[in-house]
């Protein structure tokens, strides 16, 4: 039996469901510390997630690679997406009804993490270019 979660931004002008993430991610590069006002904790999904309320959806493309989702109505941050690939989805886990039992996998950027904070737990850390390796990106071509 599939798993099925429900998501929303903060006003519910946004509202879709998702399958069970792959894996809960922390972010810690500079556009999503920007874009959050901290760190971006994710779940990752390698399959597309159903938007059922698009009402207040906004996209900004953020990158030449990236696209970024957010509320214009509450503001709020709510996922970013790979624009040549729409299998790759990265939703802000508070926006989702995660278990509470949900652990993070790993930390990328850890190369543009500040230092006035630390996140607790043995599980990896990447820096920029060793998570955009796994991604099979190169983020220099136009």
């Amino acid at each position: 039996m599939n798993t099925i979660h429900k998501g929303q931004c903060l006003c519910g002008d946004v509202e879709f469901e998702t399958p069970a993430p792959s894996h809960i991610d922390a972010c810690h590069c500079k556009m999503c510390q920007t874009w959050t006002g901290s760190i971006f904790i994710g779940a990752d999904f390698r399959e597309g997630i159903t938007i059922t309320n698009d009402k207040g959806l906004t996209w900004y493309e953020s990158s030449e690679w990236a696209k970024r989702g957010f509320c214009q109505t509450c503001g709020s941050s709510l996922f970013y997406c790979l624009k040549d690939n729409n299998n790759f989805w990265a939703v802000a886990a508070g926006c989702l009804d995660l278990p509470t039992s949900t652990t993070l996998n790993k930390e990328i950027f850890i190369d543009e993490k500040p230092n006035y904070y630390t996140l607790a737990g043995d599980h990896s850390r990447q820096t920029g270019a060793e998570f955009l390796a796994t991604l099979s990106l190169d983020t220099n071509n136009d």
